[in-house]
């Protein structure tokens, strides 16, 4: 009987669910503030067949100079659209697909995770009100940040997995398959959800009257393993962000400062734009955290703290407080914390910090239902679904449909432009004066009496026959970025970076020729791969190995 509870409640959750994107179903795109994530997934494409795995340059990136943007931004959600894409489903499609996933995905992760602690009803009134959160529109269909979207959606499940793991031992390898997972999806929202991670499980050992240095080691086990997993890209995004500008990232308007919420924007205003976080309380995009968002879990921890249950009141408790904090960090009155933690600039916006506060918000307000007697808790829940359904399903939909929209459409010339040299200055590595202002050549740079035979560019090698009649130098538009290497003849050869671009130049001696420029991993690089393959294996090893005691 109650599995048979368990599959409705989970059907009825798809289909509330499908509100949130069956406008994605259409054929064509939707417009977004980050369009680039086409040309991103096509560049993705292509690295793979390349051979350059895991992906780190993009050819086509920077102008078309070449741009390690995968050496730097989390791959997780493009790896997700590719595996569509790699079963025939256009790129455009494969994204749609994505994003629609990280609604399904975290619909469920909520359900899961709240019924640990409020039953199956509690469980579902998290799930919607975390679902339909003005916020999770924000990130679909006015920034379409896909990749914070996913991660957004991730966290419930890594709450639910370090639950089970803390109080009874279960599910290890999936804790450690959703953390790895989430910290391959996006950097800043991983980081900001790492001290609720460390506060919860010290807020479990407590609860269970573990908390001490053997569960400690325990628990710190899957952490690192997923830590080992996500190395390939966390090392080399650590210990290579010398290489690349990163101060581009928090001046003129992505300084955080400009980008503060006002109270009435938080609590009360039911605005809905599509335009751009402005200075000033006046903003073309809303900031709102949804009214039944905050006003359940208000009454929630008021009426259990006028009860004074401490059994249903420390959970609850603890995760409205996180929530106010989060919500506090929108807020300019949290100037000082910014300005105390410098690290904090790169978040650029304090309403990105709504991502965790619908979060812990969405779960306490599953809380209600301790204080609705049982035979109520059906209809309350059924109210509270209808309303919150009521007030945000409308929030849901694009500005501008592009009915029919191709992928070679959003890839023609200009469109590849135009997405190339989106976040240009982000990652730009450090090897040259400029930015480019205009796309790249589609040939090397070289003198009359030279003759390309035959040119070919891929992410991760440019193979070059060329005759000149005199010695000359060849320039490739190519910006260089640790390790390529050139090779004249099958013979390793010096080059030199212009200053301009950080192209990649070399003298040639007259004659025919064949070059080959090709990239290498950097130590650190190496490393890293080795890591996560190492961490993989162990990871898989540890998910074997309990199922073997349980057959014996």
């Amino acid at each position: 009987m109650k599995t048979k509870q368990n599959f409705i409640i989970l059907i009825c959750l798809f289909l509330i669910s499908i509100i949130t994107f069956y406008r994605l179903l259409q054929p064509g795109y939707f417009s977004m503030m980050d369009d680039m994530h086409v040309f991103r997934l096509d560049q993705l494409d292509k690295c793979l067949k390349d051979g350059q795995i895991p992906c780190r340059v993009i050819k086509d990136g920077g102008m078309g100079y070449g741009y390690p943007l995968f050496n730097y931004y989390s791959p997780m959600a493009y790896g997700i659209a590719e595996s569509f894409h790699l079963v025939g489903f256009s790129l455009i499609d494969s994204l749609k697909i994505t994003f629609a996933l990280c609604h399904i995905i975290g619909v469920f992760g909520m359900y899961l995770f709240g019924t640990l602690f409020w039953g199956k009803y509690g469980g579902f009134i998290s799930a919607i009100v975390f679902l339909l959160a003005p916020y999770q529109a924000t990130d679909s269909f006015v920034r379409g940040a896909i990749s914070e979207s996913l991660a957004i959606n991730i966290i419930p499940w890594v709450l639910y997995f370090l639950t089970n793991y803390i109080n009874s031992n279960k599910n290890r390898f999936l804790l450690i398959i959703s953390l790895s997972t989430l910290l391959l999806s996006h950097n800043l929202t991983s980081l900001a959800a790492a001290p609720i991670f460390v506060i919860y499980s010290i807020f479990l050992l407590l609860k269970n009257k573990r908390l001490n240095f053997k569960s400690i080691l325990k628990l710190s086990i899957p952490v690192l393993i997923s830590i080992g997993i996500s190395s390939f890209f966390l090392l080399p995004a650590i210990f290579e962000k010398n290489l690349v500008t990163v101060d581009t990232m928090t001046q003129g308007y992505f300084q955080y400062i400009i980008h503060f919420a006002t109270l009435k924007q938080l609590f009360i205003s039911r605005f809905w734009g599509y335009g751009a976080s402005l200075w000033g309380p006046v903003d073309d995009m809303a900031f709102s955290i949804g009214l039944v968002q905050w006003i359940i879990p208000t009454i929630s921890i008021v009426f259990l703290l006028i009860k004074k249950n401490k059994n249903n009141l420390k959970t609850p408790l603890l995760f409205f407080i996180i929530f106010l904090f989060f919500v506090f960090l929108t807020h300019n009155k949290s100037t000082f914390i910014w300005q105390t933690f410098s690290f904090m600039s790169f978040y650029q916006f304090p309403w990105r910090f709504l991502s965790i506060a619908i979060i812990t918000s969405s779960f306490v307000a599953g809380s209600i239902i301790l204080l609705v007697n049982k035979k109520h808790q059906l209809l309350t829940t059924i109210i509270i679904s209808i309303t919150v359904i009521i007030l945000n399903f409308s929030y849901f939909k694009e500005d501008i449909w592009f009915k029919n929209l191709t992928d070679s459409q959003k890839l023609s010339s200009e469109e590849i432009v135009k997405q190339s040299g989106a976040g240009l200055k982000d990652y730009w590595p450090k090897y040259s004066q400029d930015f480019p202002t205009s796309y790249a050549p589609d040939q090397p740079i070289v003198s009359n009496d030279v003759v390309v035979t035959s040119y070919t560019k891929k992410s991760n090698k440019v193979n070059l026959t060329i005759f000149s009649k005199s010695d000359t130098k060849i320039t490739i538009p190519l910006t260089y970025f640790p390790n390529w290497q050139l090779f004249i003849d099958d013979k390793k050869t010096n080059f030199t970076i212009n200053k301009e671009l950080g192209l990649i130049e070399f003298n040639l001696s007259a004659g025919k020729h064949s070059v080959l420029l090709k990239l290498f991993n950097t130590p650190i690089r190496t490393i890293s791969n080795l890591v996560s393959v190492i961490s993989l294996a162990l990871a898989i090893i540890i998910s074997i190995k309990p199922k073997q005691k349980n057959e014996k």
